[in-house]
């Protein structure tokens, strides 16, 4: 499978402000391209070698090309949105366990509440900066193993069976996470609807091709146009990068509430 290439990576990591002056200088560059030297050179300096070009042509690619950012649009803010759900629900069901085990004998609470500590800090600290560049749906994570081994080691009860019914819902959510932080879109998809972003372009100079100033404006505004709908396919593209990249902040707080010193004053009050 072709993959993209890691300027791809570079690129939708930059700060919002630089990710659209880029593209927008990019589209406008290719717009100056099609209005200094293509047209020119397929309608002739005066515009009338091919004839006049009627307007349903360019019209045509563009719906075309609109068409295609609305399919593209509508799975990746799809994405998107069931990203931040995954992370809010994988730290819920993480702090449902600590609510199971408040409770409970501290032969029970230690260990689990140990296990259960190490795994959210992994989660943090160390698995989450991975999800912007990882390329395999599969983090290997002792902690969570351990997690894991140490609710199995319980003695048999309902207690025990809401740990591990709570902890295959965790770990079913860090497997949807993953498996969203390793998808790629295709490059195929990039390619096509650059092409007819081109061919939008170009059809747009030919319909102004004895009207220089015209042709300027219209090009100027398509590759306005143009830039928008790429800005904010880049933006929500890839979940875990770049500025609007899902950040971790109910784990970071469940990890402050699972800290030494609030197991410390649990240990106390019983």
């Amino acid at each position: 499978m072709l993959k993209l290439p890691v300027f791809f990576d570079h690129l939708l990591a930059l700060p919002m402000p630089l990710l659209m002056l880029f593209i927008l200088s990019y589209w406008s560059f290719l717009a100056f391209i099609v209005h200094r030297f293509l047209v020119p050179w397929i309608a002739g300096r005066t515009g009338q070698k091919i004839g006049r070009l009627e307007a349903e042509v360019p019209a045509q690619i563009g719906l075309a090309f609109g068409l295609l950012v609305s399919f593209i649009a509508i799975p990746v803010w799809e994405q998107h949105s069931l990203a931040e759900d995954t992370a809010r629900s994988e730290a819920a069901v993480y702090r449902d366990i600590e609510e199971i085990i408040e409770e409970s004998p501290k032969e029970i609470y230690e260990p689990v509440h140990g296990a259960l500590q190490k795994t959210v800090d992994f989660i943090v600290t160390k698995e989450w900066p991975l999800l912007a560049h990882l390329q395999t749906p599969r983090v290997a994570s002792p902690p969570l193993r351990d997690l894991r081994n140490t609710i199995h080691a319980l003695p048999e009860g309902v207690m025990k069976s809401s740990l591990l019914e709570s902890f295959k819902q965790a770990t079913n959510a860090r497997e949807t996470r993953l498996r969203i932080a390793a998808t790629r879109p295709p490059p195929a998809r990039w390619g096509i609807i650059g092409v007819l972003a081109i061919l939008t372009l170009l059809g747009v100079g030919l319909i102004h091709a004895d009207a220089p100033r015209a042709r300027r404006i219209a090009l100027g505004m398509v590759a306005i146009g143009i830039s928008c709908c790429f800005v904010i396919l880049f933006a929500y593209t890839r979940p875990y990068l770049g500025q609007f990249a899902i950040e971790p902040e109910d784990m970071r707080v469940l990890s402050a509430y699972l800290s030494q010193d609030n197991m410390s004053s649990h240990l106390t009050k019983r």
